[in-house]
């Protein structure tokens, strides 16, 4: 039998009465356990002992305004998780101490907001306690999905997790086997947080050394691996937008939009992304500051191994470098570095990308200070516009080029030089036929823009799509930045009666068509597909999150006209 942990039990928190028998209105969600009855004052711990379950079981939560939910030793299979999501409508979580859902000793869990068709975020997070998380995958926890949640103004980061080492609990040290795996988090809305928008990992200590000391002893946080975070929006927290750590195995960051990350203005904590401790692929995220005046920094990449790869992001008006990357120990291979490949870097407040070599910690004290100079790195087929720093105009061995692709030593830049070919940088964005820069799209508007075709194949690097999933390349070569020029064929711009109103929309917006329509669909920014239905003259922009779509409309001609629409 699990019991209530001490702590619980001297915080006098309520231990809710559940019902496992699923009630009427819980029929059409497929439950087969329901949670009806969750007190709206005290947090409610549900334990895994109260439940007959079987894998791949499905617990509802009744729509209503509750507190927090902790759930404690929960277990699916790998072939069968275990399904948390909301029912009869959308589930509020008020909690003014806790978490709003915390997952303690529990593995193969799918956390959902899928529940209610009314409802693109199904769960919403409103408030958390001082310190306390929206989502929280917390004690000794593995194989977690978490998708369609809406967390807001929580007293620290909107998702968790991890399981910091404890002093008193060897089973949290990283030599004692404890792994965090199949970490999925997807199509999640968090913003104004007082912490990250997301925290996944411990930050003590990556592979050489730790800030954690038990009785003379250094101890490591917990290794993760196969983690992916995809399709979620984070808006104004307080600290860094996604932070990810000690993934030594398959992390995958990609098409996220992040905006105004840092507001804080917490130092060191205040970047789009921190990314440390292990190897990964960043890519196709979009990032920006809304003005000029916050704090927000690019992506920083400490103490990561070789492999790493940052491809088809954009990050625009960011403060600091739009890459500042440091890999302070030694690489576990020194015949690959990291891959700087077609990233959109507008307006960063000093360089566009900083690397740094220099050996800070290491195994052996004679590396430290010395730098991994022979390492290759690749710099390829990036777009660097108008960047804050200014070598040029000073006096030290760095030039004009620096003020983009900035290096912390002379030798290090001497010796990856050949490393770096078919970049794009320039202080003059307006000669570069992009689509519409006021409006945050730095598309190619047309086959004669000046990235297009211009970039070095890199089929090798398994660099195959663009940001928008468009295929590179789409003619004879690929085009540098993080999108490549569509080449259509048939685009029916000569159907001049097809016209949509109004633009911009908030609600809804009037199709107008001389011709009858085969397919309705909306790209946003980060490249995903939104599809309408054709059976009506109209299009219905509830729940569609506010940014510029490419709305395309296909008569049954098979052409097609598109539009730039924006969503205030």
């Amino acid at each position: 039998m699990l019991l209530v942990h001490p702590l619980f039990r001297s915080l006098s928190l309520l231990l809710l009465l559940l019902f496992s028998t699923p009630f009427l209105f819980a029929q059409n969600c497929g439950c087969d356990h329901v949670l009806t009855g969750l007190s709206a004052t005290n947090v409610n711990i549900i334990q895994a002992s109260n439940f007959n379950y079987a894998p791949g079981d499905v617990f509802c939560v009744q729509a209503d305004t509750i507190a927090g939910l902790r759930f404690i030793g929960f277990e699916g299979t790998p072939q069968a998780p275990l399904v948390f999501k909301n029912c009869g409508g959308k589930v509020v979580i008020d909690e003014g101490t806790y978490s709003g859902i915390d997952f303690q000793r529990s593995a193969y869990i799918h956390l959902t907001g899928t529940g209610d068709a009314q409802h693109v975020y199904g769960f919403e997070v409103m408030h958390t306690g001082n310190g306390s998380m929206g989502a929280n995958v917390g004690y000794l926890s593995s194989d977690f999905e978490i998708d369609h949640l809406e967390i807001h103004h929580t007293g620290f980061a909107g998702i968790m997790a991890k399981t910091d080492p404890n002093c008193n609990d060897t089973m949290t040290w990283r030599r004692n086997g404890y792994v965090l795996r199949n970490l999925r988090i997807h199509d999640n809305w968090i913003y104004e947080t007082e912490g990250e928008g997301m925290y996944l990992g411990y930050t003590g200590g990556y592979k050489v050394a730790s800030n954690k000391i038990c009785n003379g002893d250094t101890v490591f946080g917990h290794w993760l691996e196969e983690v992916e975070v995809y399709d979620n929006r984070l808006e104004n927290c307080g600290w860094d937008g996604i932070q990810v750590n000690l993934v030594r195995e398959n992390g995958h960051v990609h098409h996220n939009a992040i905006v105004n990350p840092g507001r804080a203005d917490q130092t060191f904590q205040d970047f789009a992304m921190s990314i440390g401790g292990g190897e990964y692929r960043i890519d196709a995220n979009f990032m920006y500051n809304e003005s000029d005046t916050f704090p927000g920094q690019g992506i920083q990449v400490i103490s990561g191994q070789s492999g790493t790869v940052l491809s088809n992001n954009v990050l625009v008006d960011l403060q600091g470098n739009g890459f500042f990357v440091h890999p302070r120990h030694r690489l576990d291979d020194p015949n690959e570095g990291f891959y700087f490949l077609q990233n959109t870097i507008i307006r960063p407040a000093a360089a566009g990308i900083l690397y740094n070599s220099t050996i800070t910690t290491d195994l052996d004290p004679g590396q430290v200070g010395s730098r991994q100079d022979d390492v290759p790195c690749y710099w390829h087929n990036n777009l660097v516009v108008n960047p804050g720093r200014d070598y040029a105009s000073g006096s030290t061995w760095k030039d004009e080029a620096e003020s983009y692709l900035d290096f912390n030593n002379k030798s290090t830049r001497d010796s990856l030089v050949g490393f770096i070919s078919h970049n794009l940088l320039t202080r003059q964005m307006d000669t570069l036929g992009l689509a519409d820069t006021l409006a945050l799209d730095f598309r190619p508007a047309n086959g004669a823009s000046a990235v297009v075709d211009q970039g070095l194949d890199l089929t090798w690097a398994d660099i195959f799509y663009d940001l928008d999933g468009v295929i590179r390349p789409q003619a004879s070569g690929y085009d540098i930045g993080a999108y490549e020029y569509e080449v259509v064929t048939g685009v029916a711009t000569e159907l001049s009666g097809i016209r949509v109103s109004p633009n911009p929309v908030r609600d809804v917006m009037q199709i107008h068509s001389p011709v009858p329509l085969v397919e309705i669909y909306a790209v946003d920014l980060l490249g995903r597909i939104h599809h309408f239905p054709t059976n009506h003259s109209q299009i219905d922009w509830h729940g569609m999150a506010p940014g510029i779509y490419l709305l395309t409309l296909v008569p049954e001609t098979g052409a097609k006209v598109s539009f730039r629409i924006l969503r205030p």
